[in-house]
């Protein structure tokens, strides 16, 4: 969260002509509901299920697709396990600080976060995913780069890659 994935997303998108889709989005529009309420109400657990569900299935039906995944998204091994099949997987790596500043002065409620809170918890949140996100094909660290150096380093990141 916080680190630039949905601007990236749509970014790359355009600059490749790819299409772009948010799942995040895609879960708001399939539920009719914000992520924050999904978690408020239904809980995390049932909000994972569906995301898994959704983005199995807009994997296995968008090619030439660039698809911007909740921060939480790629923990889930079967997510993880069609991404490694079928897709080249990028993870933005931000300074903590960074992330921190973004997630506090945004407008969006991020569900973790609003349980989370301090930077410390955040910092520990983030620590225990690094593992699991180190398994993406690509690593980009992003700082504070503008978005339209972070489209043209993950094209060159990208060029590697064929599946």
């Amino acid at each position: 969260m916080g680190v630039g994935k949905s601007s990236l997303g749509r970014g790359l998108s355009k600059k490749i002509n790819f299409s772009h889709i948010d799942t995040d989005i895609e879960i708001e529009k399939i539920k009719n509901m914000k992520i924050n309420d999904i978690f408020e109400f239904y809980g995390e657990n049932y909000f994972r299920e569906l995301e898994q569900d959704i983005i199995i299935d807009i994997i296995n039906n968008n090619q030439n697709s660039v698809i911007s995944l909740g921060g939480g998204s790629f923990l889930n091994i079967k997510i993880r396990e069609k991404i490694k099949k079928s897709c080249i997987s990028i993870w933005l790596n931000t300074n903590i600080d960074i992330i921190y500043n973004r997630i506090t002065n945004s407008m969006n409620v991020r569900p973790l976060f609003s349980k989370t809170k301090s930077k410390s918890e955040l910092e520990a949140l983030l620590k225990k995913r690094n593992f699991i996100y180190k398994e993406a094909d690509i690593k980009i660290e992003t700082g504070n780069i503008n978005k339209n150096t972070l489209v043209e380093e993950t094209i060159d990141k990208l060029k590697f890659f064929r599946k």
